[in-house]
């Protein structure tokens, strides 16, 4: 979770933007908010643009901004079990994650905002598009991973349906139902109570004259169906459930890697700002962002 300013002011008099991106899926949430943007106005806009889509997280990183470590918000995640970890000052790989995507955030506003004053209008596209984009870390897109599909677009209208690899289940054909007419009659209707007519008045009567016998075969194949329909059912749905659980786990092999290799970057090539010092030099510590 983090803050981008700077912006232009749209025509609301918003400068700045808050990030949310999901740690698993890499999902990005985004809304405009002014420079005074409160600790609690930035609670609101996390369950309206985060919980509702992820639930309550464990852990949130953020870094020191005052909003992030004001009482107010230290409170609601006191409350909710949630906790915040810090970034810490002058490391930004801490929070990596959401420093990429602001990076990414800004290029896009940049390039597709025709006024200075239109950016915010374009933050819906831009979090579709980059919610959209095969990320590094995980080898799917962000949408695939958290619904297990890929969303329809405007090039991909009037194609055929796509299979459950390419986001959803094809099209089922409709089921080819035997006619119903006298099966339905024999089913739902009770029998009535024969009166005492000549032969040939019974034979006009149609399905009054079927016997026990006679329903039980011609009810036969509407049950066989049913029962092949929940097989079908039952079938795509396992191969759901298990597709699923194979996501999840090369997403998290996959994430592990990818932590382990930017971690052995950061460690190569270490703070830019850092200087080596000896024991006992006398050394002068700015603890503006300290925390």
């Amino acid at each position: 979770m983090d803050f981008v300013f700077g912006l232009p002011p749209d025509s609301k008099r918003r400068t700045g933007i808050v990030v949310f991106v999901d740690r698993f899926s890499k999902m990005v949430h985004l809304a405009a908010v002014p420079a005074e943007v409160s600790a609690k106005q930035t609670a609101r806009l996390f369950v309206a643009k985060e919980f509702r889509h992820h639930a309550m997280p464990i852990d949130i990183v953020s870094d020191c901004d005052p909003r992030f470590t004001a009482r107010f918000w230290q409170e609601v995640f006191t409350l909710l079990g949630t906790q915040l970890s810090m970034s810490t000052a002058d490391h930004p790989q801490t929070d990596g994650q959401t420093e990429r995507v602001n990076r990414v955030l800004v290029d896009v506003l940049k390039s597709y905002a025709h006024s200075f004053h239109q950016w915010s209008d374009c933050l819906p596209m831009a979090e579709f598009a980059i919610s959209n984009s095969v990320h590094v870390s995980t080898g799917h897109t962000p949408f695939y991973v958290n619904s297990l599909r890929h969303p329809r677009v405007p090039s991909v209208l009037g194609t055929v349906a796509p299979s459950l690899s390419g986001g959803g289940y094809p099209a089922l054909p409709k089921p080819k139902h035997p006619d119903m007419t006298n099966i339905s009659a024999v089913s739902t209707r009770a029998r009535p109570t024969r009166s005492p007519v000549n032969e040939s008045t019974v034979s006009t009567l149609g399905v009054d004259t079927l016997n026990n016998n006679e329903q039980h075969t011609q009810a036969g194949p509407v049950v066989n169906k049913d029962a092949e329909l929940n097989t079908e059912f039952s079938s795509k749905a396992m191969d759901f459930v298990q597709r699923r659980q194979a996501v999840i786990r090369f997403v998290q092999d996959a994430i592990a890697a990818s932590v382990d290799r930017q971690k052995l970057n950061a460690d190569n090539n270490g703070r830019g700002n850092s200087n080596e010092f000896k024991v006992g030099s006398f050394v002068l510590l700015a603890t503006q962002k300290a925390s």
